[in-house]
């Protein structure tokens, strides 16, 4: 996964973060254009056009990369900046998984345990880091961060609505097996203080 990131960063993201500083387009506002596809993107899933939400949430992780990445270049990273950043993330996750909601409750409701369980397990991996990282531990460890996560879902977006039900069931499956490797972690390196 970490050679799929570099082979993007370097084709992808730096040429694209170039031109976003040349205009001088701040981090924050790349952030709410995040925001923004997430929600199209939301709105396309409640419809079923899934291949069209695959686009949009495809879109909102580049962008999610693009601040960060404008933020350090330009030096302008803050602590303000990476929280809201953070936050931005977790609620563009919360409104796709909405818009799937909207689908699957009108198509096939019994998809809506897996979804309900992928939220909690992406939720989950995302607090058990804050909450590591707050006692200076840093729990990356897992591959359901949310790279892998948006990957599975465009990737299955692509292939349609059935599809994602059983994308959806390795992302339960896989976050939730995420946050308990990332407590272990957290417990162990804590007890060795």
């Amino acid at each position: 996964m970490n050679a799929l990131k570099n082979l993007g960063r370097t084709f992808i993201v730096l040429p694209i973060v170039r031109i976003l500083i040349l205009f001088k387009i701040p981090p924050n506002v790349i952030t709410f254009v995040g925001l923004i596809f997430a929600a199209v993107s939301a709105i396309f899933y409640w419809h079923g056009v899934f291949w069209a939400g695959a686009v949009f949430l495809l879109l909102c992780g580049l962008f999610d990369t693009f601040d960060g990445e404008i933020a350090r270049q330009t030096q302008q990273v803050s602590n303000i900046g990476g929280f809201l950043d953070s936050t931005v993330d977790r609620i563009n996750e919360f409104m796709v998984y909405f818009g799937l909601f909207g689908y699957y409750y009108t198509h096939e409701r019994y998809a809506l345990v897996w979804l309900f369980l992928a939220l909690f397990g992406s939720m989950m991996v995302s607090y058990t880091r804050a909450r590591g990282e707050a006692l200076g531990i840093s729990p990356q460890v897992g591959i359901f961060e949310r790279l892998t996560r948006f990957t599975l879902l465009v990737i299955g977006s692509v292939f349609g609505p059935h599809i994602v039900i059983y994308v959806l069931v390795i992302l339960a499956v896989g976050t939730i097996q995420t946050m308990i490797q990332r407590i272990i972690f957290t417990h162990v390196k804590s007890s060795q203080r």
